[in-house]
């Protein structure tokens, strides 16, 4: 098991501080307050990473945002995964089409981790941004669950709620995309934080859901109205196992079903072209 490195941490911490903030950038009092770690430490983590070019110090405001050292290096990371450079103008498409942000986050064993966003502007403020992660578990991450693991995914829901959790992953993988509800209480909750731009709470909501809370959509109703939360598709890579999922977030609510089922079948098309993009140039690469 890996030791904790509490300083690599609170580095983490301060450039996903310093994103949220992307415009008017952070003061070193506002560092301090926001990781919770004395002054010292703060200022010693700064002037690093400023010398490394990660960030950035406006000499007149005193505010620090993020620097061209990591232009390049998100640069490369995007080199190396190819589905994000396929996805971006299909996801900005897909906002327009919705008028909602769409994200793209990647998928492992055990959360599934935003690493690209389009925001809509008639869009809620807040909501999951690049960075963000969401447990890989009912009943999040339902298009993407493969079905070699769908035992172990059901598994991890409350027992009372497996049976139901597992019809809707039938729905899901029938139709190909899924559609997350919550209800009334939980969705005032989640409009408040984003009408309040917290989307740390918006983080701690998704963690603490459970099967009460928050749940799949099955068979879908044309004529009925969903406060859907999120329309979410699995893009499968050359070998079939998902690589990305897109999500349609912020949604206007309420949606009649008609609209749900449009909307899921523009991702699917999407999804397509991407899978067949991804093959293309797999094929490419093993021909070179």
């Amino acid at each position: 098991m890996a030791r904790p490195s509490p300083q690599t941490d609170r580095v983490v911490a301060l450039i996903e501080l310093i994103a949220l903030r992307p415009a008017e950038g952070v003061t070193l009092a506002e560092v301090t307050r926001g990781l919770g770690v004395n002054k010292s430490t703060c200022h010693s983590m700064l002037s690093a990473l400023t010398s490394a070019g990660w960030l950035l110090r406006d000499p007149v405001r005193k505010r620090y945002c993020l620097g061209p050292g990591l232009v390049a290096v998100g640069r490369v990371a995007n080199d190396g995964f190819p589905a994000l450079a396929f996805a971006r103008s299909a996801m900005a498409d897909l906002s327009a089409a919705a008028g909602a942000n769409c994200l793209a986050f990647t998928i492992t064993r055990d959360q599934l981790t935003v690493v690209d966003e389009v925001r809509h502007p008639r869009a809620p403020v807040g909501g999951l941004r690049v960075g963000s992660t969401v447990p890989f578990r009912p009943p999040f991450g339902a298009a993407a669950v493969a079905s070699d693991d769908t035992d172990r995914w059901l598994a991890q829901a409350p027992a009372a709620h497996r049976e139901s959790y597992a019809a809707a992953l039938a729905s899901v993988r029938a139709r190909g995309y899924a559609v997350e509800l919550a209800p009334e209480p939980m969705e005032q909750l989640r409009r408040l934080a984003s009408r309040l731009g917290l989307p740390e709470l918006l983080e701690r909501l998704a963690e603490e859901l459970t099967g009460d809370d928050h749940y799949l959509v099955g068979d879908l109703e044309p004529d009925r109205e969903y406060d859907a939360t999120s329309i979410n598709i699995a893009v499968p890579g050359p070998g079939g196992q998902p690589v990305l999922l897109l999500s349609l977030s912020c949604l206007p609510a309420p949606l009649p079903g008609a609209r749900v089922v449009e909307l899921g079948n523009q991702l699917l098309e999407v999804a397509g072209r991407l899978s067949a993009a991804l093959a293309g140039t797999s094929r490419t690469a093993r021909a070179s």
